[in-house]
C-alpha cells in the first residue's frame, strides 16, 4: 500500500478537525427554561406545521416542518416559500425560520435523505441535486405557496443550494448560499481533479 504524501496528510488532518469543530459550531448551547413567572413568545403571526412528508421521485419521503405566515384576520396566505435543505438538527433554524414566516414569507425546513426524520440513506453530497429539484417543485405547487420558491443557508445547506441548482427547476427563484462547501476545493475527495488521493 503506497503511503499518501505528507501533504496531503496534513491536509486530511485539518480538515478533519475543521469538520469537528464545525460540528460543535452547530450544536448550541442549551437554553435557559423560562422561569414560571415567564411565558414562551407567542406565535400568533405564523403557523408552525411539524412532520410534513415530502415524496421524492424514488418513494423516498422527507421531512419538513413548516412555518406558514398568517394574515391580519388570522387566515394562511398565499406566499413566496423559502426554504433549507440540512444535515443539521432543524432546532436550530427556529429563529430565522420564525423571523421570515412573521414576515410574510413561508419558510420549510426540510431534512436531507437519512438525517433526522427523512427516510432513507445519507450519503453526503450524493442525493441533493435530485432531491432539492424535487422540494422546490414540490413546495411549488401547494396551496399555500405562489409559485416562487428560494433557497436559504450556509456550510452543508449552502452547498444543497448549489447542487440543486444544476437540476434546473423550473419553480427555484433564486439561492442564498453562505460559506457553501465545495467539492473537492474545500475537502479531499477520491475521484474529482485537483483532490489528494488517498
Amino acid at each position: 500500500m503506497k503511503t499518501p504524501p505528507l501533504g496531503c496528510a496534513v491536509l486530511l488532518a485539518l480538515v478533519i478537525a475543521f469538520g469537528v469543530l464545525a460540528l460543535f459550531a452547530q450544536t448550541p448551547p442549551p437554553a435557559a427554561s423560562p422561569s414560571p413567572k415567564e411565558s414562551p413568545p407567542a406565535t400568533a403571526d405564523y403557523d408552525l406545521h411539524w412532520g410534513i412528508k415530502i415524496p421524492m421521485q424514488d418513494k423516498v419521503e422527507l421531512n419538513a416542518t413548516l412555518y406558514l405566515p398568517k394574515t391580519k384576520d388570522g387566515t394562511s396566505s398565499k406566499t413566496p416559500v423559502i426554504f433549507t435543505l440540512t444535515p443539521y438538527i432543524s432546532d436550530t433554524y427556529h429563529a430565522r425560520a420564525a423571523y421570515f414566516a412573521s414576515h410574510g414569507y413561508g419558510f420549510a425546513l426540510v431534512d436531507v435523505r437519512g438525517r433526522g426524520n427523512s427516510g432513507g440513506e445519507f450519503e453526503p453530497f450524493a442525493q441533493e441535486p435530485r432531491d432539492g429539484h424535487d422540494v422546490v417543485e414540490w413546495l411549488a405547487q401547494q396551496p399555500f405557496c405562489d409559485g416562487k420558491v428560494a433557497m436559504w443557508g450556509g456550510s452543508y445547506a449552502g452547498f444543497d443550494q448549489w447542487a440543486t441548482t444544476k437540476e434546473l427547476p423550473p419553480h427555484l427563484t433564486t439561492i442564498v448560499p453562505v460559506a457553501a462547501a465545495h467539492p473537492p476545493l474545500d475537502y479531499p475527495s477520491l475521484d474529482n481533479v485537483g483532490a489528494c488521493r488517498f
